[in-house]
């Protein structure tokens, strides 16, 4: 069975606590981006999946 490549490691809440860490995470989300091994979702998407109902309107009008 393979593992998805963005499954390799658990994901980090990014802060700037670590100074090394964060540019280190950032590059690498961002190479994640560039292989296409991320799925960008819009935030209506991503707001239903998670709350299960429709964005507020101030939400909405800032994503577009």
């Amino acid at each position: 069975m393979t593992t998805p490549p963005f499954a390799r490691r658990p994901p980090r809440i990014l802060t700037d606590a670590d100074g090394v860490t964060l540019p280190k995470e950032l590059k690498h989300r961002l190479a994640e981006l560039d292989r296409s091994e991320v799925e960008l979702r819009s935030v209506e998407e991503v707001w239903q999946s998670v709350f299960g109902h429709e964005a507020p309107p101030g939400l909405k009008s800032r994503s577009r």
